[in-house]
């Protein structure tokens, strides 16, 4: 793979991070994840709003069942009262002598104990003798009645029972009647001497104040509507104003279907309604209509609230699925990505670059068998330094090991100054090949014994750029190349050849020129006799103090003098009979 490509997969990788193989191993479990969240939160919501929606019909019709039993259980109360006074003795008699106070008091006792709300006895004509309501706001205390009676006569439940008739259940009527009070429920009943009839009494109450009550027990708001569907009372007007449009769907009375139930959907005070209508049947007899409504709003929050809790669930399940998904794909993966990882360092030339993965899967095999190469490939890259090397000291006899000592002190002074292994091997690497060059320099010139002329000297500073031209069809890592083509040049500019100084110099090239120097003054040669390390070291430091090397790589060198003398000293593959083995990671 060449340069080039790898940096474009790298940039591509780093562009598009889900090409990750990580995300390759997830992605699908998200996907199945999501699909399931989202059809197990419909599927869900369904089965709860279909639920919800059960109940609310069950509730509806419930809510209109007891509040038609409402209406019967007050027609019930009614009858009480309406026997009570009727079969009471003295009430006849009363009633044919007009006797409004003696009425009083007998009927207002009875409607207390039955909670009657309006009483009112008629003679056989039709007018009233006595009539009494509750006072506001008191459950015992009547007062007398102040509507008009005059149209009591036209009221059918008055006419059937001052007519004497009777029907499946008796002689008793009930009937919706408007009066200058509102709409009120009766019930009446004769009042008789003998078999004399002499009167009438009828038993009410208000829808105005009978209803909220009703609406109490059905917990839904109730409507009550004449024959032709014109509200009489409602329950709403409690909660929100008389200034809704109540009138029901037209089929709710419709004539030829006046028993069905009727469903419809209002918006009424700025809130949804559901409303079933029925027939208000009290004696089996209809005496009007009437409608249920429940709000749909309760079960729109509920819908919305389980819709929020199912997707919430289905939520936190996708999230723990992609979080163990993630964990598993982190444990598989990341032995993968150590391996890419050694597998780039090796690439760029960190040929001491090992996995070290020693898990019992395949991924452990591939990881074995990449460091079994990569360690042959670092055997096989240092015999061919080895090779390099030994021509280089057969073709100087008189620098003999000189290229082995400038490696394994460059790399000494590397670790000295805290250099990562990786650029450790660059150092010994390129102490071994520095002087390469030297190969291409005539023997005349290379093997004289005594001084160069200025033209000789030219010739020999050209060998680290003949070293680099030696190296280039091999692709070497750069910091073997700038150790190989500027062991010579100085920080201040005065080296060669290229004369390059300061931040141009790598730390590579100062590591190499301090080394270089070094083993040149302390070692014999066949024209001069070596320096000891203490000379070694003062003319190093001088230089330093010219500006010429590096102080830290200098510092560091004199502190390594002992451990690197001892080593030259007693390591025989520091003659230069043969490489060094110490560094070798493959061995």
């Amino acid at each position: 793979m060449s340069f080039t490509f790898r940096e474009s997969r790298l940039r591509t990788i780093a562009r598009y991070p889900f090409r990750h193989i990580r995300w390759k191993i997830i992605a699908p479990y998200a996907v199945l994840s999501l699909i399931i969240a989202v059809a197990g939160t419909f599927l869900v919501t369904r089965l709860v709003v279909g639920s919800l929606e059960e109940r609310f019909n069950n509730q509806l019709a419930e809510a209109a069942r007891v509040t038609a039993d409402s209406f019967v259980r007050r027609e019930r109360a009614h009858l009480e009262v309406v026997r009570g006074v009727a079969f009471t003795e003295g009430v006849p008699q009363a009633v044919e002598d007009g006797n409004e106070i003696a009425l009083a008091e007998i009927a207002n006792p009875i409607g207390v104990n039955n909670g009657a709300e309006r009483i009112e006895i008629l003679d056989a004509s039709g007018d009233r003798i006595f009539g009494s309501q509750l006072a506001p706001n008191s459950r015992t205390e009547y007062q007398a009645l102040d509507d008009d009676a005059t149209d009591r006569p036209t009221w059918a439940i008055v006419e059937s029972v001052l007519e004497g008739r009777e029907d499946g259940l008796g002689d008793k009527f009930a009937q919706i009647v408007q009066t200058d009070d509102g709409y009120v429920l009766y019930t009446a009943g004769p009042i008789k001497s003998g078999d004399s009839l002499v009167g009438a009494v009828l038993v009410g109450s208000k829808l105005s104040s009978f209803l909220p009550a009703a609406k109490l027990e059905a917990l839904a708001d109730i409507t009550v509507y004449d024959f032709d569907g014109a509200p009489l009372s409602t329950t709403f007007a409690e909660s929100g104003g008389d200034d809704a449009d109540l009138t029901p769907a037209d089929e709710a009375f419709a004539a030829d279907s006046p028993d069905a139930a009727v469903r419809e959907h209002k918006n009424l005070y700025g809130r949804g309604f559901d409303l079933l209508y029925g027939e208000l049947v009290v004696r089996d007899q209809a005496v009007g209509r009437y409608s249920v409504a429940l709000p749909t709003s309760f079960m729109l929050e509920a819908s919305s609230a389980a819709r929020y809790q199912v997707g919430g669930l289905f939520t936190a399940g996708i999230l723990a699925v992609l979080f163990v998904g993630w964990l598993v794909a982190r444990g598989l993966t990341r032995p993968l990505l150590q391996l890419v990882g050694v597998a780039r360092a090796v690439h760029d030339g960190d040929l001491n670059a090992r996995a070290r993965i020693h898990t019992l899967d395949e991924v452990g095999t591939l990881a074995s068998s990449f460091d079994e190469m990569t360690a042959r490939l670092q055997r096989q890259h240092l015999q061919t330094i080895k090779a390099l090397t030994g021509a280089i000291d057969a073709r100087d006899p008189g620098t003999l090991g000189h290229s082995v000592r400038v490696g394994q002190l460059a790399v000494m002074l590397g670790d000295q100054i805290g250099v990562p292994d990786s650029l450790s091997q660059h150092l010994e690497i390129g102490g071994y090949l520095h002087d390469i060059g030297k190969i291409g320099i005539r023997d005349d010139v290379l093997l004289k014994a005594g001084a160069l002329s200025p033209e000789e000297r030219a010739i020999i500073e050209q060998h680290p750029r003949i070293g680099l031209d030696i190296l280039a069809p091999v692709e070497l890592p750069k910091e073997v190349l700038n150790f190989v083509g500027g062991h010579h040049e100085k920080l201040d500019g005065s080296g060669y050849p290229l004369g390059i100084k300061g931040e141009e110099l790598t730390i590579v090239t100062r590591i190499g020129t301090v080394a270089d120097i070094y083993d040149a003054l302390v070692t014999d040669r066949p024209y001069k006799k070596g320096f000891s390390p203490e000379q070694c070291m003062e003319i190093l430091m001088r230089d330093v103090w010219d500006g010429k090397l590096d102080q830290e790589i200098v510092e560091a060198m004199q502190r390594l003098v002992p451990r690197w003398e001892a080593r030259r000293r007693d390591d025989p593959t520091l003659k230069g009979f043969a490489l060094p083995q110490w560094r070798d990671q493959a061995a």
